[in-house]
């Protein structure tokens, strides 16, 4: 079994769970682990949805020859800084602190970090600091190259 068949028969698991996005991976080191990152529509992940999900993945690799050699079965979040892939997630991302790398830099911006106060007609603008000073700054979703969750400290 590989990779894309697990997906295939985890489907029914992600779909009772509610999860609208996920990514599964094999990481080679010191231990071989079965990665599996599972979130919700509204971007959350709480301890018991990842236990029972765990728990139903355990019994599919358990009826399936999932290769050779022995794994750890991880399944987590994407995590406090995951990338916004979606225009939903962008959305739900309001008020929320996020990170942005530009394509092409604008304003003698490259990146910018702050809140993004609002995501309309494809145009993104964060609220971010410079030296104690609020700033807004407006990016075309065209120029974005990364858009990701930002941990504010």
């Amino acid at each position: 079994m590989n990779i894309k068949e697990l997906e295939k028969a985890a489907e029914s698991v992600f779909e009772e769970h509610g999860i609208a996005r996920h990514s599964i991976r094999m990481l080679n080191g010191k231990t071989r682990t079965l990665e599996i990152m599972i979130m919700k529509e509204d971007g959350s992940m709480d301890m018991d949805t990842c236990a029972s999900v765990s728990q139903d993945i355990s019994r599919i690799l358990d009826q399936l020859d999932f290769g050779d050699g022995a794994y750890n079965l991880d399944v987590c979040s994407f995590g406090a800084e995951r990338e916004l892939l979606s225009d939903q997630e962008i959305l739900n991302a309001v008020n929320d602190n996020v990170h942005i790398d530009f394509k092409n830099p604008a304003k003698g911006l490259d990146q910018v970090e702050g809140t993004l106060l609002s995501y309309e007609n494809d145009l993104l603008t964060v609220e971010y600091s410079v030296k104690g000073r609020k700033k807004t700054a407006e990016v075309a979703k065209d120029n974005v190259k990364l858009i990701r969750l930002a941990v504010k400290l």
